[in-house]
């Protein structure tokens, strides 16, 4: 934007330069012009021979040409300012054009990144969680390892005491089962044991107890009275049965 105002700036100066020169060197071609009227009236009046062309070329021409080189010169520079300006303003406009593609994809690739960061942002929250989460449980574990390994210490005495005194314990649990094996036959044997036995096998037998003791117990009559049947009714389901 800069340049182009420069240009701008330099073709308004190129073109006052162009009509004050133009203006000038149209005085003086009038000025020429009047000159030479009077040198022409003068030879006239006085019958002079006039000047030779190369004289008056020399004087008049060459201002002439030297100011229209001038003149062309700055309007050449002019028209190249002119190009200029132009090739300015389609560089701006390009310029323009690609500076709004790129604010484009940019302004798109920040709302990507805006989305991603506020993805990321969410994941991050729930993995923190996660982590706080997995460090409760850890100090839950380190908690109850801790009691476990002060438990065992309480208790190691006590291991230890069973482990080196194992044989003696199996020892000892052998003989006090050898003598309580011993213990309860010697109490079967006795009288009072086997009184107790009858007394209550005879409860068992109830009201049939009289009949088993007179046939015995594998009689067809006391196995008819402990089920509550007749003989005959027994002896037809139990054929084999002693006294059917």
């Amino acid at each position: 934007q800069k340049d182009i105002s420069n240009l701008v700036s330099a073709q308004t100066l190129l073109k006052r330069a162009v009509e004050v020169l133009n203006k000038y060197y149209e005085k003086k071609i009038h000025e020429i012009q009047a000159e030479l009227v009077q040198v022409g009236g003068a030879r006239k009046a006085h019958q002079e021979p006039a000047p030779p062309s190369t004289w008056e070329d020399s004087k008049y021409k060459g201002q002439s040409e030297g100011g229209n080189s001038a003149i062309d010169m700055l309007e050449f520079i002019l028209q190249n300012t002119k190009t200029e300006e132009k090739q300015a303003h389609e560089d701006e406009r390009q310029a323009q054009h690609d500076y709004e593609d790129s604010m484009t994809s940019l302004k798109k690739e920040e709302s990507d990144t805006q989305a991603s960061l506020a993805s990321n942002r969410k994941l991050l929250a729930e993995k923190e969680e996660l982590l706080l989460q997995k460090k409760r449980q850890l100090a839950d574990a380190q908690k109850e390892l801790k009691a476990m390994q002060d438990y065992l210490v309480e208790i190691k005495p006590g291991c230890d005491f069973i482990t080196q005194n194992i044989d003696i314990r199996d020892t000892n649990r052998a003989n006090e089962k050898a003598a309580l094996e011993s213990a309860v036959t010697m109490l079967k044997d006795t009288p009072a044991f086997k009184q107790y036995v009858s007394e209550e096998h005879n409860e068992t037998l109830g009201e049939c107890a009289e009949i088993c003791h007179a046939k015995t117990e594998a009689h067809v009559e006391c196995k008819a009275c402990l089920a509550h049947t007749s003989v005959p009714g027994y002896c037809a389901g139990h054929a084999g049965t002693l006294g059917c």
